[in-house]
């Protein structure tokens, strides 16, 4: 360890000696992170219980040797920098010029995700008046080493005319693509590959305001200028390859480009650019939307290339209600529970949001890629629209939210304040978004596509929420379809989500991403008999094994959602040809105030199906480590929610009833799920099935606190199925679905 460790005292200003610049690394009071320190620069600390003269640096030093092209086995600045802000930071010339040499001299680095985060320091500095100037040196360092140099480095080489900032459409794999001399274009080290572009607009931005601050010299602005030109050559863009509708490719390297011909308007191929950005634009204005479901990460690349192509063509004004449209239904994806679910995307949540409230700006509440993104796309159309509900969303993803009091420690509203302080300085707060049951419409501007069934009565924080996907098309990045639940919440705790990226996904015949196929939604399955209910053989079957994707058929007609005046939110929808010719399966929901969820399905069986099936609900609850599965006798499950919000300090868990019949088997079984989920165990009830009949099961399940015992829970449940009517009583809760779609709560 350096000698200087150990309990060091500075006086602002005094420095240690330049032979022990490289090993000294601070973990600096008041800003719970690590901050590394080159050269002669020292953060400046938060002030404490001493002498107003002094400041305390608690140091903990590593032997750091320079950074070598081989970063692996050395610090990686990309993950240590940007800090916050850079404001008191003595010396700011020398640490630009070592952040510059280091990432200058780096081996590779992600061309489409590094950025962003150069980005939003750019966005701070921006927002806080352009006043810091340690912030603008500290970009132009970072622009000098990522583009100038590494141009230079290359043109060095041999390679300088290898060298493109966008994205490139020549043919090849994941990690090189072909040149047009034969040559390799290294992924990440000569340019992006075909999604590098998903960083062009954040270079460009960037580019763009060192110019404006007069911080590049003429000749940088020269070299910059025959670096955009060689990248929008025809030897690396094609605009009539690659996709060319409304997708996270397009939109995400759209940006960039865009920027690119706006700034440089001489650039070659400026006409086909141009027209590119044109047809896919066109495309996501003639749907009235985009169809992507994945929305961690692909959503807020593509929602931010949106705003990046309307910024730099002039269509963010122009086309507001467009752009509105896509974000409003994209605000329905939230609520204020503090918890998340999705179709076809797991969302995981952190266990310790110290990192959170510590760099707000570049580390988001959710445990997912792009997290810090997602909120700051609601900022950037909360600010340019002027509107506190997109403002709230911004604070959902950002921070989590605040609990039902309203109340937020000090650590949350500190961070609270440093990423919204564009709008705290005007006054600006967020609203909550009037929201109460509906069908979610995709394209409501033009096709009004019934995409979703969602249930509340409110998305305040203590209130229920539940969320069917209805959707049955297979799309891109689209592969859970047909009228699975994808979230049940209740007061902080998610109770349910088993939709992740990979449940349905296949290499050939074989599944793949740990997902478990047609078994692993929750809705209602059916499976041949010669299967083990609830494993169904999915793609390695024959044709007797039917399945949902490219078979089942939403039927818009039934979809239908309302409140009562009790807060209590109903919702329907139906699908047919649902696992067999002629089959039709409706589910009927009700969600009420106290957070109870009521589901009632019928089947009607089609006569391909004879009396060879099997059929029943299927329900993922979390995995308990240790709890045996099988076979059981009782007609209940139960387990703990999955995640909780950060305010939530009770454990919630979740009673899952099934109306008891003669024939019904019920047990649990653990398999594989899709990796961006947590691990579930599925629980399922069935019985034979026989054509021509219609086959009906009620479920109902009940959120409760983890300290009652799940069996004093169901003591106080009553259920019915009597001439197409289902009831349920849930203490003194009493619940009525009709099979017309007639529903009543009486308590």
């Amino acid at each position: 360890m350096c000698p200087l460790a150990k309990g060091m005292l500075l006086r602002r200003g005094a420095y240690p000696p330049a032979s022990a610049w490289p090993s000294v690394v601070f973990c600096l009071e008041g800003l719970n992170r690590p901050c590394w320190c080159f050269g002669l620069i020292f953060f400046e600390t938060k002030r404490i219980m001493m002498s107003p003269s002094f400041y305390r640096l608690s140091i903990a030093c590593v032997g750091l040797a320079l950074f070598s092209v081989q970063a692996e086995q050395h610090v990686n600045l990309l993950e240590i920098h940007p800090q916050h802000s850079y404001v008191g930071v003595k010396n700011i010339g020398e640490l630009e010029e070592v952040l510059r040499g280091e990432l200058g001299n780096l081996g590779g680095y992600s061309f489409s995700r590094s950025w962003w985060k150069w980005d939003r320091l750019r966005q701070r500095y921006v927002d806080g008046g352009r006043k810091e100037e340690n912030s603008i040196r500290i970009l132009r360092g970072v622009f000098r080493g990522l583009i100038l140099d590494w141009y230079s480095k290359l043109e060095a080489v041999g390679e300088g005319d290898m060298f493109y900032i966008y994205f490139t459409t020549n043919s090849g794999n994941k990690v090189q693509r072909q040149a047009e001399d034969g040559r390799t274009l290294r992924r990440d080290f000569h340019g992006g590959g075909y999604h590098g572009g998903w960083g062009g607009a954040c270079r460009m931005r960037i580019y763009e305001e060192l110019v404006r601050q007069k911080m590049l010299t003429a000749d940088e602005q020269a070299t910059m200028k025959k670096i955009v030109h060689q990248s929008l050559e025809y030897k690396y863009l094609d605009f009539n390859r690659g996709s060319q509708h409304a997708d996270n490719h397009s939109f995400g390297n759209g940006g960039g480009v865009a920027l690119g011909i706006k700034l440089f308007p001489d650039a070659p191929q400026v006409k086909e650019a141009r027209a590119w950005l044109n047809r896919i634009w066109n495309h996501m204005a003639e749907y009235g939307d985009w169809t992507e479901w994945n929305y961690y990460p692909y959503g807020p690349i593509f929602l931010h290339g949106m705003l990046d192509i309307a910024e730099a063509t002039g269509r963010i004004d122009s086309e507001s209600k467009l752009i509105n449209a896509i974000g409003k239904r994209c605000l329905q994806f939230n609520h204020g529970g503090g918890v998340k679910g999705a179709p076809n995307c797991g969302i995981r949540q952190r266990n310790d949001w110290s990192s959170v409230y510590a760099d707000p700006w570049n580390v988001g509440y959710y445990d997912v890629e792009t997290s810090s993104r997602d909120g700051n796309f609601w900022y950037r159309m909360a600010q340019h629209y002027k509107n506190p509900e997109y403002l709230w969303v911004a604070e959902q993803v950002a921070l989590g939210g605040r609990p039902p009091n309203g109340q937020v420690p000090q650590a949350y509203q500190l961070a609270y304040n440093k990423r919204f302080a564009w709008f705290v300085e005007r006054g600006i707060e967020p609203r909550v978004p009037k929201m109460r049951a509906k069908v979610g419409l995709l394209s409501e501007l033009n096709h009004q596509v019934k995409e979703r069934i969602y249930l509340n009565s409110g998305v305040e924080p203590d209130k229920p929420y539940a969320a069917f996907f209805l959707y049955d098309k297979k799309d891109s990045h689209l592969d859970n379809v047909s009228g699975f639940l994808y979230e049940y919440s209740y007061n902080g705790a998610k109770l349910l989500h088993s939709s992740g990226k990979y449940n349905n996904v296949y290499s050939g015949n074989e599944l793949r991403g740990g997902g478990s196929g047609n078994e692993s939604l929750d809705a209602l399955l059916v499976v041949h008999n010669r299967h083990q209910f609830p494993v169904h053989p999915d793609r390695l079957g024959d044709d007797r094994d039917y399945r949902r994707m490219y078979m089942a058929k939403h039927l818009p007609d039934l979809a239908a959602a309302g409140n009562n005046d009790s807060n209590d939110a109903y919702g329907q929808f139906g699908f047919e040809d649902y696992f067999g010719p002629e089959s039709q399966w409706v589910r009927r929901a009700l969600l009420t105030a106290e957070g109870y969820l009521i589901v009632a399905d019928e089947y009607q069986v089609g006569q391909a199906l004879g009396q060879d099936y099997h059929a029943g609900p299927v329900w993922h609850l979390a995995r308990v480590e240790g709890q045996s599965v099988g076979r059981q006798s009782r007609n209940w499950f139960a387990a703990p929610a999955f995640a909780h919000a950060w305010w939530q300090k009770q454990i919630m868990g979740v009673v899952v009833y099934i109306h008891d019949h003669k024939q019904l088997v019920y047990g649990t079984i653990n398999q594989n799920c899709s990796q961006d989920l947590d691990v579930n165990t599925t629980s399922y009830a069935y019985r034979p099935i026989k054509a021509g009949k219609t086959e009906r099961f009620l479920s109902v399940l009940i959120p409760h606190r983890l300290s009652t015992p799940a069996g004093a829970v169901v003591r106080g449940v009553r259920t019915a199925i009597s001439k197409g009517k289902f009831s349920a009583s849930i203490g003194g809760v009493k619940v009525e679905l009709g099979k017309k779609g007639n529903w009543s709560v009486t308590r």
